[in-house]
């Protein structure tokens, strides 16, 4: 028999609103290293990039260190522009439809 991530959680009395707040952390954690990552590939340094958005290095900095949820749209595609990506937004109405913003 296998033991389970379900049976972890009940075997440790696991709070099911921490286990998906550490998720989303983790998750935040991922997407962060992979700008990152996407940046270093492109072979460019944080000032470089900087240099290309037109923002200080302290301003990249800080969106590798986490804060992608707090950038400005503009900004955020700046930096993507600059690594040879592209942003695209997408929104889910309640409809079910969807609509492309960026």
């Amino acid at each position: 028999m296998t033991y389970t991530i379900e049976d972890f959680a009940r075997d440790h009395n696991t709070d099911p609103t921490k286990v998906e707040a550490a998720k989303a952390r983790m998750l935040e954690e991922m997407r962060i290293y992979e700008l990152k990552e996407a940046r270093k590939a492109q072979a460019l340094t944080q000032k470089q990039l900087a240099k290309q958005m037109g923002v200080s290095q302290k301003r990249v900095s800080i969106i590798e260190s986490g804060d992608v949820d707090h950038v400005m749209v503009s900004t955020l595609k700046k930096y993507l522009n600059g690594i040879g990506g592209s942003l695209s937004i997408t929104a889910k109405l309640p409809s079910g439809e969807t609509l492309e913003l960026a």
